[in-house]
């Protein structure tokens, strides 16, 4: 077993943990690193493209949700430093508000974000396999039942989920590979790109040419739009606040590794951004289903699209594979803690796996996948995470005023107006995803009431008295 180790004399949070303290700055950092950069870079630029109509706008989106995420980084820095265990955001709501707020922080993790971006990245997976099937389209419906249509795509969505659920069904050693593999793969991608638009060269006039089509949206609607794109690909800033109690000494060494993380994450954003839009102008980037791929394939031709249609299927082959291996664990962990159902705590008597929490949210990200197109997916999930991102954020002031001796190794730069900026900020995304996109975000909103009801049949009493 590996040796215990406790925490900091004078901390009330001074738990030991049963976790080996591997974790050192340059892994930590690669935690953060690798678990922005994955799908959405790849995805989200053609919706954000098609609703803002505006190169400007279409760049400094980015800057500006870098850095909302940077502000709620900063936070969290504290939060993950005053607090340094495993969990994360669960660890934050269950020191700040009553039970409830977990138990639904749980339930919808398991009913909407999970199997939502398992959804929204087997999408990316499946539009670029169609660069090399170009049968696997959404444009191919095998099955039309009112609302819901099934196409080649979907057949594609389902048997990548279906064959990474059955491969971390039975063991997790193949995820090892598969993560180094994927993460070479994207970041090489990403960086090919950049250094071939410099070389070859585009168009210096695309950065100032505004789309020739109307735009369907206000100013504010459209922006609230194109951050769900851009709020999904820097997703995955907090991934180390949920190992934190494997990271040596995390009081120190978790601020820097989320700084220097985000911070390496913005740069390249920007950059491969730039690259699209020196490669193409705003409307063909809003008509591209494969922006990377045809962004390559106008620079050095077919060659240059296959090799990056290739290397991004691999990049998201990866990230579903590492997203199958630590999502089951979030239900599974809080089932543990009595907060979640507990048929979840099930483990396989053979292959030592949290095997129904991987076979539920597997077939629930196939189902996800019939919502809609990648960022009807993103819309429909990203705004309910951002309700707990908020309420982690306020528990920066409930901690502080509920604990205001409690040792914080790390202190949220510029407080109170970096967690106010991303409270502010947060709230107007939300309030614009449910008003200027209500059908989209409908699924998220039934899901967050039904876990009322639900809480108060099965886990009122028991949370109660935990």
């Amino acid at each position: 077993m590996a040796e215990q180790v406790r925490e900091r004399a004078g901390s009330r949070f001074q738990l030991e943990t049963e976790f080996a303290r591997d974790l050192g700055l340059v892994a930590a950092t690669t935690i953060i690193v690798g678990g922005i950069i994955g799908s959405g870079i790849f995805g989200a630029p053609a919706g954000i493209a098609a609703v803002l109509g505006s190169p400007e706008l279409f760049l400094l989106v980015w800057v500006i949700g870098g850095l909302l995420c940077f502000s709620g980084a900063l936070c969290f820095a504290e939060l993950g430093a005053m607090m340094p265990r495993t969990g994360g955001i669960i660890v934050y709501l269950r020191e700040s508000y009553p039970p409830f707020v977990s138990f639904l922080y749980g339930w919808t993790e398991t009913a909407v974000i999970c199997p939502g971006a398992l959804a929204a990245v087997a999408m990316i997976f499946s539009s670029y396999l169609g660069y090399f099937v170009p049968g696997v389209s959404m444009e191919n419906v095998l099955v039309e039942m009112g609302p819901v249509l099934v196409s080649t795509q979907h057949l594609a969505i389902f048997a990548v989920l279906g064959l990474l659920g059955a491969v971390n069904y039975m063991g997790v050693r193949f995820g090892g590979l598969i993560s180094n593999l994927s993460t070479f793969a994207k970041v090489a991608a990403l960086l090919g790109l950049v250094i071939l638009a410099v070389i070859v060269g585009g168009s210096a006039e695309h950065f100032t040419q505004a789309s020739a089509a109307e735009r369907e949206m206000n100013l504010f609607g459209a922006l609230g739009f194109a951050m769900v794109g851009i709020l999904f690909s820097y997703n995955g800033w907090y991934n180390t606040n949920n190992v934190a109690g494997e990271v040596k000494d995390p009081r120190r060494v978790l601020p820097l590794a989320i700084i220097i993380g985000l911070s390496l994450c913005m740069l390249v954003y920007l950059a491969v951004n730039w690259a699209y839009l020196y490669v193409m102008d705003i409307d063909e980037i809003a008509a591209s289903e494969r922006i990377a791929a045809e962004v390559a394939e106008r620079l050095i031709g077919p060659v240059g699209g296959s090799l990056t249609a290739l290397a991004v299927m691999v990049a998201t082959f990866g990230t579903l594979n590492a997203n199958i291996i630590y999502m089951p664990r979030i239900a599974y962990g809080m089932a543990r803690e009595r907060l979640f159902f507990s048929w979840f705590t099930r483990v396989h008597p053979r292959f030592r796996t949290p095997s129904r929490t991987i076979a539920t949210l597997t077939i629930w990200g196939m189902v996800w996948s019939l919502v809609g197109n990648f960022m009807e997916i993103v819309l429909a999930v990203m705004y309910v995470l951002f309700v707990f991102y908020v309420l982690s954020v306020v528990a920066v002031f409930i901690l502080r005023r509920k604990y205001p001796d409690e040792p914080r190794p790390f202190k949220v730069w510029g407080y109170p107006v970096t967690p106010l900026f991303f409270i502010v900020v947060s709230l107007g995304y939300i309030v614009s995803t449910v008003v200027f996109s209500f059908s989209e975000a409908l699924p998220g909103i039934i899901v967050l009431l039904l876990g009322v009801p639900v809480y108060l049949l099965w886990f009122r009493g028991r949370l109660a008295s935990n």
